[in-house]
């Protein structure tokens, strides 16, 4: 019966040792879990943004910046402002020899920029007078009744005709002709018919290197059949002046042979040159 009753008793205190045990690993959990959970919550808070409290800084901010930029109508100057309360009028503001204000420093520095001034505006009004002048000098004239001088010496194979046609031997057909064609040997010299401005040069399929002179008031000369040209566009040339040479004919003068294709216009209108060459 002892035996029976110290055996039970060794039970309960073992039952009560593992109760307690249970007890206490509970309590550790239990406290380590709240103490997990409190630190969770306090890095939530500190990640969290309180976009209340940052408009209401924003806010604050303009309100203070405006405080700040309206200061200036606190001032005593600005304390009387114009009837029609524009904000942006100075009532102390007068302008500047309004009539009213003397501003010795600025009746100074006009009379300095005036005093500055004066030559360049000499020159300001001489230098378009000096340079309409030299563009007058430069541009040539020819009138009515003023000659030309032969571009070369030899036989005249196509005549100047525009009141009826004649046989082009070449093309064997008959057609009004706007130019003088002169015969002449392949690398002759050909010269200037008159003082005349050099207006453009370029390669025709019909008269091969071309160029064509300004002889000023309407008038017009063309240059046909060159080669070894020895001017440029732009170019002032006085009369009897070297132009080029007498380059092979094309092949619409084939039969013709070489020559000077030679054409006078005025304000675009063909003319006959031999009535002006000397």
């Amino acid at each position: 019966m002892n035996k029976r009753n110290q055996k039970r008793s060794g039970l309960n205190k073992e039952k009560m040792s593992v109760i307690a045990a249970s007890a206490f690993v509970l309590s550790a959990l239990t406290l380590t879990g709240v103490y997990m959970a409190a630190q969770n919550n306090s890095k939530t808070e500190e990640n969290r943004i309180d976009f209340a409290q940052l408009e209401q800084q924003q806010n604050k901010a303009k309100t203070e910046d405006n405080l700040v930029a309206d200061e200036r109508f606190t001032r005593d100057d600005y304390a009387e402002l114009s009837e029609n309360n524009d904000m942006d009028v100075d009532p102390n503001y007068m302008e500047v020899n309004s009539g009213e204000v003397e501003n010795d420093r600025y009746s100074l520095i006009m009379q300095d920029d005036e005093t500055t001034q004066e030559p360049e505006a000499e020159i300001a009004v001489q230098a378009p007078v000096e340079e309409e002048a030299k563009i007058v000098a430069q541009t040539p004239s020819f009138q009515e009744g003023d000659t030309l001088q032969w571009p070369i010496a030899g036989e005249v194979l196509l005549n100047y005709s525009m009141d009826k046609a004649i046989y082009f031997s070449t093309m064997q057909q008959y057609r009004y002709n706007p130019s003088v064609v002169i015969a002449a040997k392949e690398g002759d010299t050909i010269t200037a018919a008159a003082d005349a401005t050099v207006k453009k040069i370029y390669h025709d399929v019909q008269t091969g290197n071309t160029i064509l002179f300004d002889l000023g008031d309407g008038y017009e000369l063309t240059y046909g059949q060159l080669t070894d040209i020895t001017l440029e566009e732009g170019q002032q040339v006085k009369a009897g002046d070297v132009v080029g040479k007498v380059a092979a004919p094309t092949i619409f003068y084939s039969v013709e042979g070489s020559n000077v294709y030679f054409k006078m216009t005025k304000d675009g209108e063909p003319v006959n040159p031999l009535e002006m060459v000397e």
